[in-house]
């Protein structure tokens, strides 16, 4: 099966939909908690769009990144690297010639759309990082991940898979966070013992234990006086053991632990970093591998850089090089490149300007930038700051600066990302549609380049 049965998809859609809606509105709503798993039955997920977002926690340093901005005479220092360099362009992308972006934007730029200016209103990390993640400012609204993942496959077992940074739900699905991938070999074998590969019971102990387990569960469902949250709850977990079996499929993709991505150790500004990204990507391609989830939530640390900015935002945006290379490479050898929507971003930018300690503080501009491999939208930088990186106005219909346009946020992104892939009208019908936002020609081609 190399494409998703439409007629399949759209008819879980619709059943899931009436459910949501239902849950979402009803006095006694069905909880649907970060804990519970929505697990499912069917076909597998293949040949659909796949969603990653890439969560660069702190506050990236975006004129020395996507946004590259050189000092202005008469005003505070923005960057010490602009004394000694001026911005450099691959194809259509300009960007600061730091760490390294050379590279990264020789090898990515004909597939990437560079956001600039895009203001989170705030210089709270939380509410940064619920704004640049939801498209909302405020507690409620699901994350990009989490709606891609309730509209796209509810059924599957891992829809929606967390391995850092933050998550929303708004109970529309549940999501699994794994720390390691040690984890996941845990959760699809819970019967195997890890450092030996031996059963922990007898294999007739562990099927009479899932007997009494199964006519307990089918005892409670038939007896008088449940509620429908406790119904429901005996449900979803009737449903999980039927299909647990599933897991397997992703068990034996499971690479040994030689095979495993390894945390990086490194140091910036006397600051010791540490990152286990390459593996968090590692485990959600696995799972895409495996066909039981479509979308994940990653994330990279450390980018708030109070003191010594610039040797700390050049590692990690070296290590994130390094990792994007890592990540792609992986994605094609699995045969999965061609599918996924990679879109990263960060909890807002840092300030125009150096502090006492050499480092830079909390600044609501920041920049998104969304990868997917022969798009016709990307090679493009969309959104401009003027010299001392305030955000400026755009025509919400051409994309060009114009005074009377209007300043992107996060909301705005979010409504052309849920309509690109499709999830916009789904989201609407849940209650958490942005209808009141304007609509911006983020993936339409033909809109000119800045």
């Amino acid at each position: 099966m190399t494409r998703v049965d439409k007629n399949r998809v759209r008819s879980t859609k619709l059943t899931r939909r009436g459910f949501l809606r239902a849950s979402v509105v009803s006095t006694m709503p069905l909880s649907l908690s970060p804990s519970v798993h929505v697990w499912g039955h069917g076909d597998l997920y293949s040949g659909g769009k796949l969603l990653v977002t890439l969560q660069l926690d702190g506050g990236v340093d975006v004129t020395m990144f996507c946004d590259p901005k050189t000092n202005v005479n008469g005003e505070p220092k923005i960057n010490h690297w602009a004394d000694r360099a001026q911005p450099e362009q691959v194809g259509n992308i300009v960007y600061a010639p730091v760490a390294k972006n050379r590279e990264l934007f020789e090898r990515y730029g004909a597939d990437s759309l560079v956001v600039n200016g895009v203001d989170s209103q705030t210089n709270s990390h939380e509410t940064g990082k619920l704004f640049n993640w939801t498209g909302i400012n405020n507690e409620g609204q699901p994350s990009l991940s989490a709606l891609f993942a309730a509209a796209m496959a509810p059924s599957e077992p891992l829809a929606y898979s967390v391995f850092g940074g933050l998550s929303r739900t708004a109970g529309i699905i549940g999501y699994n966070r794994f720390d390691e991938l040690s984890v996941l070999r845990g959760l699809t074998q819970p019967n195997i013992e890890p450092w030996s590969g031996e059963s922990k019971r007898w294999q007739s102990e562990i099927a009479r234990a899932q007997r009494s387990v199964d006519q307990e569960i089918s005892r409670k469902m038939s007896s008088e006086g449940r509620s429908i949250r406790e119904q429901e709850s005996l449900g979803r977990l009737r449903e999980a053991r039927e299909n647990r079996e599933r897991l397997t499929s992703l068990a034996d993709l499971i690479p040994a632990e030689q095979d495993i991505a390894e945390r990086e150790e490194f140091s910036a500004g006397g600051m010791p970093l540490s990152s286990n990204l390459k593996q968090q990507m590692q485990s959600a391609l696995l799972v895409f591998e495996s066909g039981l989830g479509v979308s994940a939530d990653l994330s990279l640390g450390g980018f708030d850089s109070h003191e010594e900015n610039e040797p700390i935002q050049e590692a990690l945006l070296s290590h994130f090089y390094d990792a994007l290379n890592f990540f792609w490479d992986t994605a094609d050898e699995l045969g999965l490149a061609d599918r996924i929507l990679l879109v990263i971003g960060s909890d807002f930018g840092r300030t125009n300007f150096i502090n006492e300690g050499n480092g830079k503080d909390h600044w609501p501009i920041g920049s998104y930038i969304i990868m997917e491999q022969g798009a016709e939208w990307s090679n493009r930088v969309i959104g401009e700051t003027d010299e001392l990186h305030f955000a400026s106005k755009i025509d919400p219909g051409t994309l060009d600066p114009s005074d009377d346009g209007l300043i992107m946020t996060p909301t705005h992104i979010h409504k052309a990302l849920r309509e690109y892939l499709g999830v916009e009208a789904f989201a609407a019908e849940l209650g958490f549609g942005l209808t009141r936002t304007t609509s911006l020609p983020l993936f339409t081609p033909v809109t000119s380049n800045l």
